[in-house]
Parts: C-alpha cells; structure tokens; sequence
C-alpha cells in the first residue's frame, strides 16, 4: 500500500518524509501564533534555546496572557 500526502506544495511519499513535514508545518503554526499574539512594541527571537521576547515589562506580561 503506498500512502502519498501532499503538504504545502511538496510531496511526501514515506513515513519519515510525513513525519519530517508534519513537524515543520506544526513548528512554522507555532512560530506564527507566538508573533502574531506579540504584538506592537515586542521583539521576538529564535534562538537554540527557545523563543526570547524583548520589550517593556507590560507588553511582554501581555503576550504571555495571551498566550495562555
């Protein structure tokens, strides 16, 4: 049986090409609501170890409010 899943435009035919695609769809969802709920006046960047926020300290208490 040969399973095929066609994800932003590339296709996918094995197991670990799914998997492979699944993680960056859901990583790149992530990155997009983590920027979209900060807002005006917060920076956000990536870095090995996470996501960093820099701004005053009520924007950032805001963005965490959100997202929650």
């Amino acid at each position: 049986m040969k399973i095929e899943i066609k994800m932003d435009g590339r296709k996918a035919t094995s197991g670990n090409q799914i998997e492979r695609e699944l993680i960056k769809a859901a990583e790149r969802a992530l990155e997009g609501s983590i920027r979209k709920a900060a807002g005006p006046g917060v920076k956000i960047k990536k870095t090995r170890d996470g996501y960093v926020a820099e701004g005053t300290p009520e924007k950032i208490d805001r963005l965490t409010r959100q997202l929650r």
